[in-house]
This record gives C-alpha cells, structure tokens and sequence, in this order.
C-alpha cells in the first residue's frame, strides 16, 4: 500500500522553534497580503523610480498602453484595461478624487486597505453623468473634514492603494480611451516622509527573517483589525517571539529563528497550494475576492495569485488550471472552449478571457494577443457559437480566434465585469477547455 507524500514536514529541535514554527504560520499567512501591498508601494513610490505607476505619494500616474508581458509590476494584469495608480496617504487630512463627466466607457476607480480589502469602488454605478467628487477620510477625521459638495468615503486604513482601470477597445481605441483616463484628478495635503515600514523596506537577506522584519515595521505603522490581532499574538502571546517594532530580530535565539524560517517556509507552501484547484473543475470563482472578512487564506492567496482583486459585483475571476479530462494546461496541446450561446455571457459590461504563464504573467507571443472577448472581431461557427482556441502553434481555425499560449504549462482566467445577478447567485455554467488536438 503506498502513501501520498506529506504536504507539509515540520522538524523541531526544541518545543520554543516548533512553538515558533506554527505561531509563524499564522502571521505569515495573516501579514502575507500587507506586505504585499506594502513592497509595491515601496517600488512605486520610491524616489526616482521611473516606469508606470512610479510618483510619489498621494499622486496619480496612468498607464498609457495596454499591458504586455513585459510589464510585471503586479501578477496577473488584464489587458484590455488602461490602468491607473496611486498611493494616498491620509495621515494629514483627506484626499479628493475628482472623475469627470461619464462618457459610456467602462471605469472604475478602486480602493484598497494596506490590507488588500477592496472596501469601496467609484465607477460608473455611482458616479453622476456630470462626473464628481469623493473625499477619502483616513483614520482619525471625520465627515468635518471633509470638502464641501463631495462624497464622504471612509477608509480603514491611512495607506490607500487607488488602482484605475479604464476599457480600450483596440489600438485605435487608444487615444479616445487615455484622454478619459487624463480627466481623473487627485488634490490633498502634501504626504510627509513615507511610513517607515514602506521607506525602510528590507529586502536582499534571508527571505524568512526579511519577511518578519517587514512585518514588525508594517503592524507598527497599520495595526490589524481587533478580530485579526489574534493571528499576529500568537508569536508574542505563545511563542514569546518579539518582533521588535523597529524590525530588528538580532535579539531572537536561534531555536526562535529556526521557528520562523520554518513557519515562514511552510505558510507559503500552504498559500500557494490554495491557489490551485483541488477538484480540477473547470472555472473555478469566488463571490468574497475583495471583501475577505476574517478569511485570512483567501485574502493571501488572493494577493499571491491576483494582487488587487475587485470586489464580485465589480467583477468575477474565473479560473481554470485544467482541461476536460482534468489535465493541466499544457501549449503543446490544442484546446477550444465552446460558447453555444454566442458568447453571451452574463456581464452587463464586458467579458474577456486572457491566458497567463506559469509565472502568473502575460506570456509572449508573436501576435502580441493575450486576450479575447466580447469586444474581439471573432468569428462565428455555422450554428452560431463561439469557439475559442487556445495553443502554442496555429491551430486549423480562424486565426482571428486563436488565443496564443505558450509551448508549456499556462492558465486562463475569463473576467465578468458587472456581472449579472444570476452569475452572482451561481445559476451559470460555463463550457471546460476542451482538447482537441
């Protein structure tokens, strides 16, 4: 009789590493998403650095092109979006958003705690024809404070990650397209220094004891929510580890680092294994992306597969890893998915299907097509369905429909923006991949 390989194998030396080991756990699973949110503020904010969403805080900057595999700022980008970026930090008094007048096109204006939570969203559902304007209040103001005539938004959090995106139909679509995104506007109080934990960012040394680190420096400046506090007490309350709010850990005894590093190394095993499916069914989705609750894996895997996710009824991710025979997803295969109704699906806004890497990233290919969709100059078969084809080499169909993969191991994920309501109950099904070739 034999026995599956165990998914995890702690070892300890002493009872204050395996106390260490397993308090560690939960911190990294519970601090995974800050610091995620954190690093990426670090790299966008820091001084001189050039590229999309580079510029200091509480200021904007726009994407102006659609996203290739060469951009890699965050895992899993879509590429039918022009996107927009901003850190806001409100420790001096509000920030105000100003979106102008709607013009028809797709937008919305996200908002994330320092803890990944997609708390609020400004987009076409709540924004007035003639455009508006938001006042986002942080920690420690009130509706006082806020400027007259705008709309109050209150934010857990005095770090706020604001991430735009905004519908291109095509390239020629593209200049229609960027002079909407220009009309966004931000006005506050000058930020002061960054949060230590973001300008003092450690990174270079031993992953583990980095993380932690990180950690000590992120509670200190963005104190989890009461309920939450539990999975970072552990370390302290059980384990007697104490992070130093500075970040140093030279403190520590080395049965505690042993802890930590073998915490830390077993968390993430955990967290990306719940990034992938267990039952090898096709288009799996989750309702709660965005608005976690106390579901602190989710929230991890969530920001280690698809950092930024929006909330459900802003839009759906459906994933699959597998084909219809439960195979992973190989390019050297010729899959089709079958929309018998046309490609019609249950979003009010658009739908688009894009394929990734086994890196989480766009792959590259000749055509430079990593998406298709709703908006897409697809052909149609004879009986009115829609057949998309996926693969690494042309396969024998309209090459218009031809979504390109890479010669090994990929992923799709089919984006429902506003999606319907019977989506939203679980009331669709949707075709697998199907392999053909």
């Amino acid at each position: 009789m034999t026995h599956p390989e165990p998914f995890l194998i702690l070892e300890h030396r002493t009872p204050q590493s395996a106390l260490a080991a397993h308090a560690a756990i939960a911190a990294t699973i519970a601090g995974y998403p800050l610091l995620e949110a954190v690093r990426t503020c670090h790299v966008q904010t820091a001084p001189g650095a050039s590229g999309y969403g580079r510029a200091p805080l509480n200021t904007l900057d726009h994407s102006d092109h659609r996203w290739t595999d060469r951009d890699r700022d965050i895992v899993t980008p879509a590429n039918d979006l022009l996107y927009s970026n901003a850190w806001l930090d409100l420790r001096r008094g509000p920030v105000l958003v100003t979106v102008p007048p709607q013009t028809g096109r797709f937008f919305v204006l996200q908002l994330l705690d320092i803890y990944t939570n997609n708390f609020h969203n400004i987009g076409m559902r709540n924004t007035p024809a003639e455009g508006g304007r938001f006042a986002l209040v942080g920690p420690g103001f009130t509706a006082a404070d806020a400027p007259p005539g705008s709309v109050l938004v209150e934010c857990a959090t005095s770090l706020v990650w604001l991430l735009g995106r905004v519908l291109v139909d095509n390239d020629e679509d593209l200049p229609a397209a960027r002079a909407f995104q220009e009309g966004f506007r931000l006005q506050g109080t000058p930020a002061p220094e960054p949060p230590a934990s973001v300008s003092r960012w450690q990174k270079g040394g031993e992953p583990a004891l980095d993380f932690f680190a990180n950690l000590a420096r992120a509670l200190a400046d963005f104190p989890p929510s009461p309920s939450q506090q539990g999975a970072f007490a552990l370390l302290t309350d059980s384990a007697h580890v104490r992070l130093d709010a500075d970040g140093r850990l030279d403190s520590l005894r080395p049965a505690a680092i042993e802890g930590l590093r073998q915490g830390h190394a077993a968390a993430i095993k955990m967290i990306d294994g719940h990034t992938r499916s267990a039952s090898k069914a096709a288009w799996r989705y989750s309702t709660r992306l965005g608005r976690y609750g106390d579901d602190l894996m989710l929230r991890a895997a969530t920001a280690y597969k698809g950092l930024g996710a929006l909330a459900a009824d802003i839009a759906l991710y459906l994933t699959t890893d597998y084909d219809d025979e439960g195979q992973p997803l190989h390019g050297g295969n010729v899959y089709r998915i079958r929309f018998e109704d046309g490609g019609e699906l249950p979003a009010d806004a658009f739908w688009s299907v894009t394929l990734y890497g086994a890196d989480r990233y766009l792959a590259a290919n000749s055509l430079q097509r990593f998406a298709l969709g709703n908006r897409s100059p697809m052909q149609r078969d004879a009986d009115g369905s829609l057949s998309v084809y996926v693969a690494h080499h042309e396969p024998a169909c309209a090459r218009s429909n031809w979504l390109p993969a890479p010669d090994g191991p990929f992923y799709l994920i089919l984006r429902l923006y506003h999606p319907q309501q019977r989506m939203l109950d679980g009331q669709c099904r949707f075709p697998p991949l199907e392999r053909v070739a």
